[in-house]
């Protein structure tokens, strides 16, 4: 935004004339600067949060926590509507020629009066920001309404690249100003004069109706799938030749920035179709490999270790199974904005999570239901794991225990997996139990190839009726280098946490996930599935927490 006017003639020498801008030029310079700032910072939040973060994690400790997705959001669109605005008031004034970029402006370059000159200069910067705040506006239009899904990486990249630029603009802007005006040309944008009121009221009346142009644009252009009744369930047998899914429509979600995926994007293909009485969902997602080295164990000269690169802070993208989550919200389309609070220590009062990098939890009292599908610890179960984001829980009573905000199971009343462990130690651990043989555990797991890049044919779970009470003498059956599975099934949750059953395959590349739950549900921890239910999903390629995402929802419409 320019601080002066370039219809305003030149001080005579030695006259002290006071520069003074206009109120609507000051008004919307100001509130530009603030949203810049608010998006900027927000921007670098997010930014912070990817594993292969550098300059933006370098101020990580001064950037704001929490909500900032739906800050950096709405900071967005109030910046361009700012920016419009000011387009409009120009416009309205007749004020075009402040920015003229015409025959004379390049002239005036060369001219050898110092504020001719400058001013011209000033218009050159000013234009290099128009550019730039468009490319910003267009890079983080085609990554909120993913208009080019296969080139997202690319996208946020130049995203990434704009914004710095319009961090360094600031302090070209300033120097600009000061060599054409000297300090009289900065202070006048905070001394402005009242005039072109009328034109200020056009610009912020036609900001407030693009504004509003934009959240109907957004409401209106959210995905939609229709879930068409059925006379004949589908099975839930891990095959999708069932005249349901045949018939039933479809919807291709695009999710970006998971770990371990292709440029870190990866679609996710839904079907949905219902009886009356459940609803019967079909996820299908590519993958290569079929990850299955859950946190496995390895016997060393010192004893059993469990195998992996950073689960002590919640953080482990090589050792770890595969996995996808649902989330459901009947309230806000924007809940899996809402939901996500970035930073070390979003919750000023309650501990921060251990890598530091957010929590999820609602600020409403509000509860989203998240299905969490874990293929070693729950795939055996035939369920998916029934959680749920609520709000922000007490801090865990156990020193160092994991808090995560939000973020809990469905209670039960038995079932369920066991990690065989007595506590997780970097070092060393002491498992639970063990297998009766080693042949046994042969038998189940067959090849083994460590290597978290290469998928697993074998069983890497083992159910509690095979084990026995870990003892020395047992323990010796085992020799040094021997790896077993970490997960311990024992059976179906009950209650609550057993309401989603699933059956996942994996086959030619593809992970196939039918899912079974009642459209009414009476659980406070739960969401009931109907006409303009919210649905996200994530897809955890054999990562702990670096699950890719999609910012806007499917909405599901039920006949």
């Amino acid at each position: 935004m320019q601080q002066l006017d370039s219809s305003e003639p030149a001080a005579p020498p030695g006259l002290q004339q006071r520069l003074r801008s206009d109120f609507a030029t000051a008004a919307l310079h100001w509130t530009i600067v603030a949203l810049f700032l608010v998006n900027l910072t927000t921007g670098l939040r997010i930014a912070s949060d990817a594993s292969d973060a550098s300059w933006s994690s370098a101020v990580d400790a001064v950037l704001l926590q929490g909500d900032v997705y739906v800050l950096h959001i709405w900071s967005a669109w109030a910046l361009t509507a700012a920016c419009i605005a000011y387009i409009i008031f120009l416009l309205a004034a007749h004020l075009g020629p402040r920015v003229a970029l015409d025959a004379s402006r390049f002239r005036a370059l060369s001219s050898h009066d110092r504020r001719t000159r400058w001013q011209s200069i000033n218009v050159l910067i000013y234009w290099l920001a128009f550019l730039l705040v468009g490319a910003a506006a267009v890079t983080g239009s085609l990554m909120y309404f993913h208009l080019l899904p296969e080139s997202q990486s690319l996208v946020t990249t130049l995203h990434r690249v704009v914004a710095w630029t319009l961090f360094a603009y600031i302090f070209l802007h300033v120097i600009a100003q000061w060599a054409m005006a000297g300090w009289r040309g900065l202070l006048k944008i905070v001394t402005p004069r009242l005039a072109y009121m009328a034109a200020a009221v056009i610009a912020f009346a036609g900001a407030g109706a693009f504004a509003a142009g934009l959240f109907a644009l957004d409401q209106m252009t959210l995905p939609k799938l229709v879930v068409a009744k059925v006379s004949e369930a589908p099975s839930l047998d891990g095959e999708i030749d069932d005249a349901a899914w045949r018939t039933a429509g479809m919807v291709v979600i695009d999710t970006h920035k998971g770990a371990n995926l292709p440029n870190g994007s990866i679609p996710v293909h839904l079907r949905a179709v219902h009886d009356g009485t459940h609803a019967y969902l079909l996820f299908e997602w590519p993958d290569t490999t079929r990850s299955q080295k859950h946190l496995p164990l390895e016997k060393t000269a010192e004893g059993w270790r469990v195998v992996q690169t950073d689960f002590a802070r919640a953080d482990e993208d090589r050792y770890y199974e595969d996995k996808f989550a649902v989330m459901l919200s009947r309230d806000s389309q924007l809940a899996a904005l809402h939901t996500s609070h970035l930073g070390a220590r979003p919750l000023d009062d309650l501990p921060g999570p251990k890598g530091g990098r957010g929590l999820h939890y609602t600020t409403d009292n509000s509860v989203v239901d998240v299905w969490h599908w874990k293929s070693v610890r729950v795939g055996p179960l035939g369920q998916i794991d029934d959680n749920y984001f609520g709000p922000p829980r007490a801090a865990p009573e156990s020193a160092g225990a994991r808090y995560t905000g939000g973020y809990t199971q469905d209670p039960k009343t038995g079932g369920g997996f066991t990690m065989n462990w007595e506590k997780f130690d970097t070092g060393t651990v002491q498992p639970r139990w063990l297998p009766r043989s080693p042949d046994v555990l042969a038998e189940r797991m067959g090849p083994i190839n460590m290597d978290p890049d290469v998928g697993d044919d074998g069983l890497w779970w083992l159910p509690r009726s095979l084990m026995v009470e870990a003892t020395p003498e047992h323990d010796a059956l085992f020799p040094v280098g021997t790896v077993m599975p970490s997960v311990i099934v024992e059976e179906p949750f009950q209650g609550d946490r057993g309401d989603v059953e699933a059956v996942a395959e994996w086959r030619d590349g593809w992970w196939r996930m039918e899912v079974k739950r009642k459209l009414e549900s009476t659980s406070d921890y739960d969401v009931t599935i109907g006409e303009g239910t919210y649905l996200w999903v994530s897809i955890f390629d054999h990562t702990q927490t670096r699950h890719s995402f999609h910012l806007r929802p499917v909405q599901l419409e039920l006949q």
